[in-house]
Order: structure tokens, then C-alpha cells, then sequence
């Protein structure tokens, strides 16, 4: 109103002021309505008015997208760590609508389940076809849990578990092969741990009601006794066994302080004599050893594991048969050999010869003993010393069992 008032003294005229007052103020507005209608397309930037009639709404206006815009991002990321964890879980999720429509799934459900990206909007009880699945989605199962084959691989099962939610239902799969694997070895060992135990006990408690039930002859007692002795001594080497192994499972590993470097060839030399003892004389024992090769290691775990696998080729060879044993250097470290010319192992015997209690029954192998432990134990201490126990055989012509100590040994000075 004063630049009116001083326009209209200039021209000598209030109105004709008014008017051109009015006129610029218009104008003024026109060119900030004019910004406004251009930021407003990307508000990107704090807008700058002519007017502060203009620039202070703006601002607050300018604050409120801006927060806003924060916010968005903010559960904008937090959306996609979601979706990432989600995705990256090694277990399948299906969420379902209704009556099984699928609405969203992760990436594991295509490898456990066969979803695909392509099936959102499909009926889950189409797609995965088993009668538990149908009882789950219905809510006949009281623990809101079962156990399927998987679609994709029926040697795989799947335990798939349902938790409602509002107006949805999220079912979520894991892959227990593993577990009922690890299970059912767990009940083989007991019930193998039972029988090899039950057998030893029940003959000599047999020779112990003889003795107890009526007076016999000391000779006759004598005779009992002795033959009481080798299912005692098996009993106590199944126990040793036993605790080996547990002890190897639990054991942390090898470290500075239980490491000495040590030289194969005497190692092995010393265990000839008894490798001469257990083949009573009927086999052709070679040790090909290389001298001065020294690997480090736990002396007393190489040592067992060397004499089981020597143990274990004279077990399974017949009469006669020769058995090398031999120590050198190679490419990729310390090799150790036992070869045999016997029966050999069959192919679908290979990749479980190392499970405990698992026994071969070879026609023509002289010695039927051993706890069933021996190749167990050989695997674990191996696997403490970062290598691994590795078998050629053939049927008719023998096996070779080797490992290599890489890269820890070096010739003695």
C-alpha cells in the first residue's frame, strides 16, 4: 500500500497508485505461482519465492516432502534387507492366500520345492502333490508339522511347517535329509555298540554259570578262563576303540604344542613286529620306506591310524598274500601306502568303508576280527591332520589305501 500511495503521488492519482500497486503485486504472484508449478514437478530442491507470502508455506511444504521422502527411503531399505534375508534363509517360505494361492516365496523354495517366480498366483496343493501337505494346509495336523519328499528330488525330505497368520498362511520347508542321515547312524551305532558288546558278555557269563553252578576240575577252570580271555580282550579293545574315537571327535585340533615333527620310517619300522604278530607268519610283509623323511604330527594318533590301516589289509587278505607297506616323498608331500593283492573291495563298498561298524564280509579274508572302528578312527585322525584317507581297490586284484601329509614334511638334516 505505500509503494500505491507513492505511485499515487507521484501521478497525482490514488486510484490510478491502487491499480498499479495491484498490478505488481499480481505480477509478482503470477511469476512465484509460475516457480511453484515448476518445483512442484521435482521437489527435489528447498524452492525460493519472491514473496514471503509464498516462501514460508513453501518451506513447511518443502520439510514435510522431504521428511517424508527420508521415511520412504529409510523403510525402502529396510524392505530389501528383508527381501535379502529372506532370500538368503536355507529354508523355503511360501506364503499363501486362501486356500493355497501362492502370493510370495523365496529363492530357496525353487531348490527344495520347484517354485519358480512364474508360479505366484498358483494353487501351492497343484504344484507340490502329497496327501500330508493337503492335511497341513486344511489344519488336520496337531503339530502343524510334516514330513514330505521333495518334488524335486524324492531322495530328499522335507519337513514343512505351517504357522497361520491374519488372512494368510506361511508354510516354511527345511531339508532334513542330513538330520534323519545323522539319526539313523546314531541308531545303527547303538544298536551295533549293543551286539558287539552282547556277544563277548553272553560267553563269558556262560563259562561264569558253569564255574558257579557245580565244584570242577582246576583244570577244567584253567581251561574256561583261557577261554574266557579273547571275548574279554575283544570287549576291551571295542571299548579303547570307542574312546578313541570320541576322544578324536572331541579333541580340538592339532597345535604347537602337541605337534613334533617325527620320522616316518622309524615310525613304521616300529610297528613291524607287530604287524608280523597279527599275520602269524602268513602273509609277505614288504616295508618300502623311505629314510629320513620327517612329517609333522601327533606321534601317537599317526601312529594308530597307520597301524589300523596295516591291521586292515592283513585282516582282509588271504593266506599268503603280500602286503606293502611304503613311505616316500612325492609332489605333494609325505605319501604313506598300504597295498594288498587280495580279494579287493567292491565299488558301492568304497564310499563306506570308514562308517563305524561297517564291515565287509569278504569270502577268503583270513582274520575275521577287528571292532569295526579301525577305518573310523584312521578317517578322523587323517582329517585332524589335513588329509584325507584314500582307497583304489578291485575285485580280484587288491586295494590301495594311501594318504599324503601336505605340504608338512621336509628330509631330516
Amino acid at each position: 500500500m505505500s509503494v500505491a500511495a507513492l505511485a499515487g503521488w507521484l501521478l497525482s492519482s490514488v486510484a490510478w497508485g491502487l491499480a498499479t500497486g495491484l498490478a505488481g503485486l499480481v505480477t509478482l504472484n503470477w511469476l512465484d505461482y509460475r516457480e511453484f508449478l515448476r518445483w512442484s514437478g521435482a521437489p527435489l530442491t528447498r524452492p525460493a519465492a519472491r514473496s514471503i507470502f509464498w516462501q514460508t508455506p513453501l518451506d513447511r511444504l518443502f520439510r514435510t516432502i522431504h521428511s517424508g521422502r527420508q521415511r520412504s527411503r529409510s523403510l525402502a531399505s529396510r524392505l530389501r534387507f528383508l527381501e535379502a534375508t529372506a532370500d538368503g534363509l536355507p529354508d523355503a517360505w511360501v506364503l499363501v492366500r486362501g486356500m493355497g494361492e501362492i502370493e510370495q516365496a523365496n529363492s530357496t523354495a525353487q531348490r527344495l520345492l520347484g517354485l519358480g517366480n512364474d508360479d505366484q498366483g498358483q494353487n501351492l496343493l497343484g504344484l507340490v502333490r502329497d496327501p500330508a501337505l493337503v492335511a497341513l494346509m486344511n489344519g488336520e495336523v496337531e503339530e502343524e508339522l510334516v514330513e514330505i519328499a521333495s518334488p524335486v528330488n524324492d531322495r530328499m525330505r522335507l519337513e514343512i511347517r505351517r504357522i497361520p497368520l491374519d488372512e494368510r498362511t506361511l508354510f516354511i520347508a527345511r531339508d532334513v535329509t542330513e538330520l534323519n542321515r545323522l539319526l539313523s547312524m546314531r541308531q545303527d551305532f547303538i544298536a551295533n555298540v549293543s551286539h558287539e558288546l552282547r556277544t563277548p558278555l553272553t560267553v563269558i557269563l556262560g563259562y561264569l554259570e558253569s564255574i558257579a553252578d557245580e565244584p570242577l576240575d582246576p583244570r577244567l577252570v584253567s581251561e574256561l578262563t583261557r577261554r574266557m580271555s579273547p571275548p574279554a580282550e575283544r570287549m576291551k579293545s571295542l571299548v579303547e576303540d570307542l574312546l578313541t574315537l570320541t576322544r578324536l571327535e572331541s579333541a580340538p585340533l592339532p597345535n604347537a604344542d602337541t605337534i613334533e615333527a617325527v620320522d616316518g620310517g622309524k615310525l613304521l619300522q616300529s610297528l613291524r613286529p607287530e604287524a608280523e604278530q597279527l599275520s602269524g607268519g602268513e602273509h609277505e610283509l614288504v616295508f618300502d620306506i623311505e629314510a629320513h623323511l620327517v612329517v609333522e604330527c601327533v606321534p601317537g594318533e599317526v601312529q594308530s591310524a597307520f597301524l589300523n590301516l596295516i591291521a586292515n589289509a592283513i585282516r582282509y587278505s588271504p593266506d599268503g598274500g603280500r602286503i606293502t607297506v611304503r613311505w616316500f616323498g612325492s609332489s605333494g608331500g609325505a605319501r604313506f601306502e598300504v597295498e594288498d593283492h587280495g580279494i579287493g573291495i567292491a565299488p558301492e563298498h568304497l564310499s563306506r568303508i570308514t562308517e563305524r561298524f561297517y564291515r565287509i564280509d569278504l569270502a577268503g579274508a583270513r582274520v575275521r576280527g577287528g571292532t569295526g572302528l579301525g577305518l573310523a578312527i584312521v578317517k578322523h585322525i587323517l582329517r585332524r591332520h589335513n588329509t584325507r584317507l584314500q582307497v583304489e581297490s578291485e575285485l580280484g586284484k587288491g586295494s590301495l589305501f594311501f594318504c599324503v601329509f601336505a605340504p608338512q614334511y621336509q628330509p631330516a638334516t
